[in-house]
């Protein structure tokens, strides 16, 4: 269904499982309202811009890209459009056309010895320093998500995105676009370009302020500028860079070549296919804790977080804070499932919508819970914990837990108390006076209720003046016999945990 409009999507969407977009198909927030049974939305390209990723989110759909299937169009394309702005090769081919002979008109630049800079050193613009090397061009860049040695595998000088607009003498951006990105190259950035700069975007619109850039070509400190791509597409015919002969312009074609067509088509079929026959998620932007869920090593981890963040739902209620502390270098790169997990525990017990990974966090932070991950390289008791620190408008209240061998959960720490019990069944809870008499008071309770003792955990406090006691039930009673457990002397605030 190619030629959709946004209202027909809409009337459809809600029959649908999957959907497939490339770049003119917007799906919107008010689409993904209405996409009842929606689980993921592919994208057959690299950018994702034209889907509203927090929307997605919070209704807890993956959204699927295909980063490398036009990555050789995008490159080539962009070579072409950095010697086009080096000599104005449209301009000069147009005026011929018209049986104008002017050369004088069309000096340009060489590129032998000059200096490009690549802002956003992802896989297009690895092979755009590739093919532009090839011309005797020197190439840095500048991206914070890659380190100086990977870069220089390239034969590429990594440097800050100041330095690179200082050194350049031609530019070309290779990066998504978001609130890091959006206006990077602006009338202050280029103030601090060489004179007779040259710009090239072939990556999004919106990365360049288009404004800006008109300006500074019209007063000559840019001498030139290739566009693919444009805040508002198509520009209207009084945009400043259409007007300008300084330009180069092409109707957003860089992937446009048959092979990446057919090459991300393909792809995001396949993906979607690894992804229903075994939970694979490649391409995956907005599902990183789904996709780490995935490893077997650490499923028993993530059972347990979500147990945690459940029993402190049900003995605190509804949290304004949540801190998910993971310890140990294994959980360190799980950090964001167990977050996740975590979250999810509890918004299973205070939220009757859906939770998934994907959308726990967002949901949280809609109810105005402040979420936060924290890493620790070791802990002095355990290989591996998990710390959840839980604070409400009473006060902030501490659940960790760990795993012995590969698969046996254990609470091991509440507040100041150092315990050790599985989390499953049904808990009874409480913090009671440590002197005799406690324990009996409470076991006769249960005696007259019928209810059979699977478990009992003792812990105290260091001064010896306060306990905590969990006891596993084999019986499921209601939460009115916690009076009946409070009655008895010394026993302060019971609980029943049902995990």
């Amino acid at each position: 269904k190619p030629k959709l409009t946004k209202d027909d999507l809409k009337a459809i969407i809600a029959d649908y499982d999957i959907l497939i977009v490339r770049s003119a198909t917007k799906v919107t927030a008010d689409i993904f309202d209405l996409a009842s049974k929606l689980k993921l939305v592919g994208r057959a390209g690299a950018g994702v811009d034209n889907i509203d990723l927090a929307a997605a989110t919070r209704k807890g759909v993956i959204v699927m890209n295909t980063p490398g299937g036009n990555t050789i169009s995008t490159a080539e394309h962009t070579c072409a459009m950095i010697m086009s702005a080096a000599r104005l090769i449209p301009q000069a081919h147009g005026e011929l056309k018209q049986n104008i002979w002017d050369k004088k008109k069309w000096m340009g630049s060489e590129l032998e010895g000059k200096i490009l800079a690549i802002i956003g050193l992802g896989k297009i613009g690895r092979e755009v320093a590739k093919r532009m090397q090839a011309f005797g061009m020197k190439t840095i860049a500048y991206d914070p998500m890659l380190s100086a040695d990977v870069a220089s595998k390239f034969d590429i000088e990594l440097l800050t995105v100041e330095e690179c607009f200082k050194q350049a003498d031609f530019i070309t951006v290779h990066t998504p676009l978001n609130d890091a990105t959006k206006n990077i190259i602006n009338k202050a950035s280029i103030a601090t370009m060489k004179k007779g700069v040259r710009i090239v975007n072939c990556a999004r619109g919106g990365i360049i302020n288009e404004q800006d850039l008109a300006d500074a070509i019209a007063s000559g400190h840019v001498a030139a500028a290739a566009f693919d791509v444009f805040t508002e597409e198509p520009p209207k015919p009084d945009h400043p860079l259409v007007k300008s002969d300084k330009v180069v312009l092409t109707p957003h074609i860089a992937a446009s070549t048959v092979e990446a067509q057919e090459k991300v088509a393909a792809q995001i079929a396949e993906q979607i296919v690894d992804w229903k026959t075994s939970g694979k998620l490649a391409g995956a932007v907005n599902a990183s804790a789904v996709e780490l869920s995935q490893m077997p090593e650490v499923k028993s981890y993530l059972t347990l977080a979500e147990k945690l963040g459940s029993m402190h739902a049900q003995i605190s209620g509804k949290a304004s804070k949540i801190t998910v502390i993971s310890s140990g270098d294994f959980l360190r790169k799980f950090t964001e499932a167990i977050t996740a997990a975590t979250v999810k525990g509890v918004l299973g017990v205070m939220s009757k919508a859906e939770t998934n990974y994907i959308n726990a966090v967002a949901m949280a932070k809609d109810l105005g819970i402040e979420v936060k991950e924290e890493r620790e390289k070791e802990n002095p008791d355990y290989t591996s914990l998990i710390r959840v620190e839980y604070e409400t408008a009473s006060g902030k209240r501490v659940i960790g837990g760990a795993v012995l061998g590969t698969k046996e959960l254990r609470v091991v720490m509440i507040d100041k108390f150092i315990c050790d019990f599985k989390p499953e069944g049904t808990i009874l809870i409480y913090t009671n006076d440590d002197k005799p008499g406690v324990i009996a008071g409470v076991g006769a309770k249960l005696l007259r209720g019928n209810i059979n003792i699977a478990n009992l955990s003792l812990a105290r406090d260091e001064e010896k003046k306060k306990a905590l006691t969990v006891i596993t039930v084999d019986d499921q009673p209601d939460d009115s016999f916690l009076q009946e457990i409070a009655k008895v002397d010394g026993v302060f605030d019971p609980r029943f945990v049902r995990l």
